[in-house]
């Protein structure tokens, strides 16, 4: 049986952005905060989990969104030198590039998961819902038998 909208597992509407520029806000908070110890070390991670989570509760469009925001926050304030958008080493060119496709490869991963996860649950109530119509059926059916003379 093929599912049609398994695409629809995600909550949508104004929550989810909210909530993902809200986890950009305290990615950001945690790696200001970390700042003095980190450097320059690890500019995206906390920003990667943050797009993670909400890849997993609220989709991959709000997780997008995350990246787009995360992306030009850790460059400008967490890669050397600090506060400017002078040009990056290739190092650190590297170092976002391999960010991003990591954050797009698992922000892919989890709108897969979720979809099976959700197709599964959809499979699942129609055939309950199924066996329910096929069990009334099967007792009208035997009803009528014994009314019968």
């Amino acid at each position: 049986m093929k599912i049609q909208n398994s695409k629809r597992w995600a909550r949508s509407g104004p929550e989810a952005f909210f909530f993902a520029i809200f986890g950009v806000f305290v990615a950001f908070s945690i790696r200001s905060s970390l700042h003095g110890f980190l450097q320059g070390n690890i500019p995206m991670t906390f920003f990667i989990l943050n797009t993670i989570l909400i890849a997993l509760f609220y989709g991959y469009l709000p997780s997008i969104l995350t990246i787009v925001l995360s992306v030009p926050l850790a460059f400008f304030f967490f890669v050397p030198p600090f506060d400017s958008f002078d040009m990056p080493t290739p190092q650190d060119s590297f170092v976002f590039l391999s960010y991003i496709l990591i954050a797009f490869i698992a922000v892919g991963i989890v709108e897969w998961l979720q979809r099976e996860r959700y197709k599964a649950i959809l499979l699942s109530r129609v055939s309950a819902s199924n066996f329910q119509l096929l069990s009334e059926a099967s007792s009208s059916l035997k009803r009528a038998k014994t009314v019968k003379p």
